[in-house]
């Protein structure tokens, strides 16, 4: 078992709930509103705008070149992409005036201020503890999906799931994972702890910005 495996074991029931959330389950078969899925895309643009803070900070907390590089490349790829997801914003009805406008929900505000903070108050390992459930968490949904075969014909959201259950996007949450473990290989029992707590909040707060797109939060 992987250490990326073992954590997602010992976050249960969270992670299963996390994967497949009713926000997922509806995305897959299509009755998820479209204002939901609007607001969900407006929140997922000012998330990725902390995001990419966060991996410009793991680039300061980074030890050597290697690890500044790989966290770099993952900075430049969000950066790269920011405008697909405008564009792709544009084509479920909403314009660039009103994503620049959105006020940030509650929901994003704890998620994304509490992996700045582990990565602020711990180390890089801390860091990356707290982005790689969102980082290998949608290619796990996205896989949850497909294998399972719960995207109906015809869904108006058949496109995000492409997106995240692509050879790209599977193999960029693969290179994420294997980079992590490689960060806590030597880590002691007392220090996985904390990995896991931050994992498994991580891992909380997902589903609330789930729920955060089902409620309108």
């Amino acid at each position: 078992m992987t250490i990326t495996q073992n954590l997602i074991k010992n976050s249960k029931p969270y992670w299963d709930d996390y994967i497949k959330h009713e926000f997922v389950q509806q995305l897959a078969n299509g009755t998820l509103k479209l204002e939901n899925f609007q607001h969900y895309l407006k929140q997922d643009y000012i998330y990725l705008f902390h995001y990419s803070r966060a991996f410009a900070l793991a680039m300061y907390k980074s030890e050597n070149f290697e690890q500044m590089n790989f966290s770099r490349n993952a900075l430049n790829s969000i950066l790269d992409e920011i405008q697909l997801h405008i564009n792709y914003c544009k084509e479920f009805g909403i314009d660039e005036k009103s994503i620049y406008e959105e006020k940030e929900s509650p929901a994003c505000v704890a998620y994304t201020r509490y992996v700045l903070d582990c990565g602020l108050s711990g180390d890089l390992t801390q860091l990356y503890a707290g982005l790689i459930p969102c980082f290998v968490g949608y290619a796990k949904v996205a896989d949850y999906i497909t294998e399972n075969n719960l995207s109906v014909a015809n869904n108006p959201y058949q496109s995000w799931i492409d997106m995240y259950s692509s050879k790209e996007y599977q193999e960029a949450a693969n290179d994420a994972r294997e980079f992590f473990e490689e960060l806590c290989k030597d880590l002691c029992e007392k220090q996985m702890e904390k990995i896991q707590d931050i994992f498994t909040t991580a891992t909380r707060m997902e589903i609330s910005f789930w729920q955060m797109g089902l409620d309108l939060s």
